[in-house]
């Protein structure tokens, strides 16, 4: 494949602006600017009735769940992780399961514009083996219990896991590690202190998941006699390079200390509408300074990896509860999942297109009935669009979909063996 090309859009999304009817070049991977004309003798790709825009940043995933998509729905958080998923994941999780959902949850992805994933589970190496498949992006985080898994017995045998996996990607250009407490309900302090500093010492993101349910307020003050948030500020958790998942449940007084420390956080509204775990208040943590992204969590709990859904469920729903239809605009919303999620991850090159970014991007067809007429492109996106008229998806310049086909992955292979799962899985449901 050429390392150089101009692609051609109605729109493209360049630098934070609609620009139309012009040409998007690419090379070596990078992007090297918008131009009115191409060059004859460099390849172009010609994309009519179509738009162009950065890809997306889904910045809290648990991938291999893919695989357990539907298989305890209507149930509190509590309920459904200690009576169905954990004893699932107990009996099914293997190095051939996380490979095999893994891919899955890829082909998912790409159908929705997205290009790079913050992940958090276990059998890390086999995650980041499926994404270097697909030629994606992540982040594959090393997931941390107190008690024992298939994946490790305890703290100790955690951390070595993640130090013996940083150490196997240390050199590839499509993974980052990160180090995956699960919560404060499953790591005592002092293990999420030791999780802290060797994040810290080798220079890795925490990701986290914090104040997602009334329980977990609960069980911690029972426990400590303290909130989530006081004991992570406590410990310094919010010092250092850092994501948290959820934030639903916090008073004032815990929105201000997030706030002035600007941490970021991955707002999963529908997996916490499905779980009936409340609502993020989103307004005042963007006001206190938070920087805000968007996940979809797993798809055992969405039920689907669509953040381009998640984005229009995201503009909506905060508007009726602070019955407010000015807040979270479309541009917010938009950036939130691009150069929002770029900044928290740390990829400084990523998130938009412009001179010198990665060229990640995905084109959307507006040649449909639902499509049509366009007065603002971008609203189109969020309020209109479905990831179903994502046409063609490039990451770090290299064609991963293209007229709505897979190009890294068999599709029809990983579908057939999703469905060969399903079946062993439900003859022990």
């Amino acid at each position: 494949m050429d390392n150089k090309f101009f692609i051609f859009a109605d729109y493209i999304y360049y630098n934070g602006n609609i620009e139309q009817n012009k040409y998007l070049y690419v090379e070596d991977g990078l992007i090297k600017g918008l131009f009115k004309e191409n060059n004859s003798e460099i390849r172009t790709y010609i994309r009519k009735n179509s738009a162009i825009f950065p890809s997306f940043i889904n910045t809290h995933t648990h991938l291999p769940m893919v695989y357990f998509r539907g298989l305890a729905d209507d149930l509190p958080l509590n309920d459904w992780l200690k009576k169905y998923i954990w004893p699932k994941e107990n009996k099914w999780l293997s190095s051939e399961f996380v490979y095999d959902a893994t891919l899955l949850s890829a082909c998912e992805l790409i159908h929705s514009g997205t290009s790079t994933i913050n992940d958090m589970y276990f059998y890390s190496e086999k995650i980041a083996e499926a994404i270097i498949k697909a030629k994606l992006n992540a982040v594959i985080g090393i997931g941390v219990l107190d008690f024992p898994t298939k994946f490790a017995r305890n703290i100790n045998e955690y951390l070595n896991k993640a130090n013996t996996i940083k150490e196997m990607y240390k050199c590839c250009s499509n993974i980052k590690i990160a180090i995956c407490p699960h919560s404060l309900y499953t790591v005592c302090p002092d293990n999420f202190k030791k999780c802290l500093d060797y994040s810290f010492n080798h220079n890795l993101l925490l990701h986290t998941h914090l104040a997602e349910s009334s329980w977990e307020i609960e069980e911690i003050k029972k426990r400590y006699n303290e909130s989530p948030v006081n004991i992570l500020n406590g410990i310094g958790a919010f010092d250092i390079p850092s994501i948290f998942a959820h934030c639903v449940y916090l008073n004032d007084k815990e929105i201000s200390v997030l706030g002035q420390k600007r941490v970021n956080i991955a707002h999963c509204l529908e997996s916490n509408l499905k779980l009936a775990n409340g609502f993020s208040p989103i307004k005042k943590l963007l006001y206190a300074g938070c920087n805000i992204t968007i996940g979809t969590d797993g798809a055992a709990s969405n039920n689907d990896l669509d953040l381009l859904g998640e984005m229009s469920s995201v503009a909506k729903v905060h508007k009726g509860l602070n019955l407010d239809p000015t807040i979270l605009d479309v541009k917010t919303v938009f950036e939130m999942s691009t150069l929002n999620a770029a900044k928290a991850l740390k990829y400084n090159k990523k998130g938009i297109l412009k001179e010198n970014y990665s060229a990640d991007f995905f084109v959307i067809s507006l040649n449909k009935a639902h499509a049509s007429p366009i007065y603002n492109i971008l609203s189109h996106l969020i309020y209109g669009a479905k990831s179903s008229d994502i046409t063609d998806l490039f990451n770090n310049g290299i064609p991963v979909m293209m007229d709505s086909k897979i190009l890294t992955l068999d599709e029809e292979a990983i579908i057939e063996k999703s469905n060969w799962w399903g079946r062993k899985i439900k003859e022990t449901y």
